[in-house]
């Protein structure tokens, strides 16, 4: 067998503190001191195994292209998207030894790349790169009421319907596995990038959601929904009867350990939830409300609503009566609007139509024509937002 040669990292120890002194380790057939290893490991805080497979596989050159979505960004930021389970000490370490290059040259973590440019990393084996797998994988179905579609999209935003009872990311059933899966074979290759929802909805709410197809989609959205240039509508099912429009201001905190958001009498602590209900139809025991929501914190408008006497028909869990042959509760986004849309080819408003099972149970309790219901949504809507 052949001996291997010295191999000299940039790992020293000198009163507990990291310095730049090669210190040489002599890799044999089998493996390094280990000792030596733990000590270097125990110093610098990582995982001993990612310190394996630098020293071993020091010579190892992975080589990978850059596309428009990583256009712009720094290089540490790229290399960190590629290698995120890669300890972040050993990637600065990498720079500092110029062991990351780009077309060739030796890259500083700070300067910028480009669409076209290629990039290598010296140094770490394929399991390095194989722990980071895309953050969608493929979607696996599952029952839920109905199956996502979608609304509308272009080169760089879509906009999903998604149903009642599915999440909206993590895991293989989620709508962002879902979407991921559609989009998967038309995507810019991307070292650094990759298409997701722009904000959420809870797993029981149903309605539209944009995701990303880009990087220019992701940062214009969402720049438009921190400047509140994004109207979001919301369709709610309630107990009780609305007799004018509301607004709502109050103090919202997170209870984790109860899994609930709750309304902060004294005002001190926790987040401004500001929201206007408007009353469409009213009938009985319940109120079918148009939400048109300034602020997005967890579960507001169920806490809300509830807090001021008018919980989710269905929602036990903030007060709300169990529904007749119903589980659950009925809550949907129904619109988003835009005065100025992101992008030119991007209509001001967007609908996602009642799903089938919450318009008939909004049909049967007011007495409506299943059929003639979405146009008199949109009639009613339409009316309100223009006085």
């Amino acid at each position: 067998m052949l001996k291997a040669p010295e191999t000299k990292i940039g790992f020293a120890r000198r009163d507990g503190r990291l310095c730049d002194d090669a210190s040489t380790l002599k890799v044999c057939g089998k493996s390094p001191r280990m000792s030596s290893l733990k000590c270097i490991a125990g110093c610098l805080r990582i995982d001993l195994k990612s310190l394996w497979h630098y020293v071993v596989n020091v010579h190892e050159v992975k080589k990978f292209s850059l596309g428009a979505d990583d256009d712009g960004r720094r290089a540490d930021r790229i290399v960190r998207k590629t290698l995120k389970n890669i300890p972040l000490s050993l990637i600065y370490r990498l720079f500092r030894e110029g062991k990351i290059k780009k077309n060739g040259l030796t890259a500083e973590a700070s300067e910028r790349v480009h669409s076209g440019d290629f990039m290598e990393i010296i140094g770490l084996d394929d399991t390095a790169f194989k722990k980071n797998p895309p953050r969608n994988k493929e979607f696996s179905a599952r029952s839920i009421d109905e199956q996502p579609s979608v609304i509308w999209q272009n080169e760089h935003l879509i906009a999903m319907h998604k149903p009642r009872g599915m999440l909206t990311h993590d895991g293989e059933a989620s709508l962002d596995a879902f979407v991921y899966s559609l989009l998967k074979d038309n995507l810019s290759p991307s070292v650094s990038f990759l298409p997701g929802p722009l904000h959420r909805l809870d797993r029981n709410t149903s309605g539209i959601i944009i995701f990303s197809k880009t990087r220019l989609g992701a940062e214009k959205f969402s720049s438009a929904i921190r400047r509140r240039e994004v109207q979001k509508l919301y369709l709610a099912l309630v107990e009780g009867t609305m007799d004018g429009p509301l607004r709502l201001q109050d103090t919202i905190e997170r209870n984790r350990k109860a899994h609930v958001s709750v309304l902060n009498q004294d005002g001190k602590g926790g987040r401004l939830a500001v929201m206007d209900a408007i009353p469409l139809f009213a009938r009985e025991r319940y109120t079918l409300v148009l939400v048109d929501l300034h602020t997005g914190i967890t579960h507001q408008i169920r806490a809300q609503l509830a807090t001021h006497g008018f919980p989710l028909a269905g929602d036990t869990k903030y007060g709300g009566s169990p529904l007749p042959l119903q589980t659950g509760y009925f809550l949907h986004a129904y619109s988003l609007r835009m005065e100025h849309p992101v992008f030119e080819d991007m209509p001001n408003s967007l609908i996602a139509p009642l799903p089938e099972l919450f318009g008939k149970a909004v049909s049967s309790i007011f007495g409506l024509d299943y059929h003639d219901l979405h146009k008199t949504m949109q009639q009613l809507t339409g009316d309100i937002l223009e006085n």
